[in-house]
């Protein structure tokens, strides 16, 4: 093994002073995992509703058109900088992408495939959906629980108004639920520092998390717990929109209170953690793509 030398000097990138945070530093020591706390969170095997079998290829094959390898999906996977407005996704693609993102067990390996098998604990984190540019279906709010068991635990807590009805062609076995229909794509921009990209995309969303319960059954350090949850979800659907055509990004700034209220919840009970949003990229001519490794790794 070659040992690497470090060429050059880092530039500091600014020469103002960074920016004091005191709640960050607040919320890191209240979110702090103590020796004594309980270490493992484990699977409920019993929860056959939740565990439902799936099996791999119910949903995959022939979905996306020209299917690429997973090596070249990895390497090519981008952050879109901006959404085109016009690129719609099939319906097919859609619902794929959420499947991908449900925990449920393989029926081959008889566990959770990869990479869910690295979370020991209930799917705790829910997609509120602001679609956009689906063929097939009408656009509007909707809402997958990723715990078909918690479905009717959202419904209470959101606003009656909603209709909670399958869309058409949407798989028996996707907990997806239309809520309301209507033109969502200046809602899902403002709701998300009114950035253009969660409106011009095909779909934008926010992650939807059990906060409170979670909270108080595992204790405060389980904080950072539901945000690993929201990472490996987006780090599934960056994947899934390169498979698809299409491009995706996490979206860091967003307004969690305007969030609760276009979808009603009132209390600690649910909390808005992560928003992201996926669709037809345009090409920055600043940027330059280079092979990832050469030849000799």
């Amino acid at each position: 093994m070659t040992r690497d030398v470090w060429h050059g000097k880092a530039n500091r990138l600014s020469r103002d002073d960074p920016v004091q945070w005191d709640i960050i530093n607040q919320v890191e020591a209240a979110s702090w995992k103590s020796n004594t706390e309980q270490k493992v969170v484990e699977l409920h095997h019993d929860r056959p509703s939740v565990e439902t079998l799936i099996d791999p290829g119910a949903h995959a094959p022939g979905i996306y058109p020209g299917q690429p390898w997973a090596g070249q999906v990895i390497r090519q996977r981008r952050s879109l900088l901006a959404c085109d407005g016009k690129t719609s996704i099939s319906a097919g693609s859609f619902f794929t992408m959420l499947a991908r993102v449900m925990q449920r067990i393989d029926l081959d390996l008889c566990r959770r495939p990869m990479p869910w098998d690295v979370l020991p604990w209930e799917p705790a984190v829910h997609l509120a959906l602001f679609v956009h540019r689906v063929d097939g279906l009408a656009p509007g709010l909707y809402m997958l629980a990723r715990d078909p068991a918690k479905a009717g635990s959202l419904r209470r807590a959101m606003h009656q108004k909603f209709a909670w009805t399958s869309p058409p062609g949407c798989p028996e076995d996707l907990p997806l639920y239309l809520l309301e229909e209507g033109d969502a794509r200046r809602l899902a921009a403002q709701v998300s520092c009114n950035q253009d990209i969660a409106g011009d995309s095909a779909f934008s969303l926010g992650m939807i998390a059990e906060f409170e319960s979670c909270l108080r059954r595992y204790g405060p350090w389980f904080y950072r717990r539901l945000f690993w949850e929201t990472g490996m979800i987006g780090q599934v659907l960056y994947l899934e929109a390169e498979a698809a055509g299409v491009r995706a990004t996490g979206i860091g700034c967003f307004f969690d209170d305007p969030v609760h209220q276009v979808m009603g919840f009132n209390d600690a009970t649910f909390q808005s953690l992560y928003h992201f949003t996926i669709g037809g990229h345009i090409e920055d001519p600043r940027l330059t793509t280079l092979p990832p490794y050469g030849l000799d790794h």
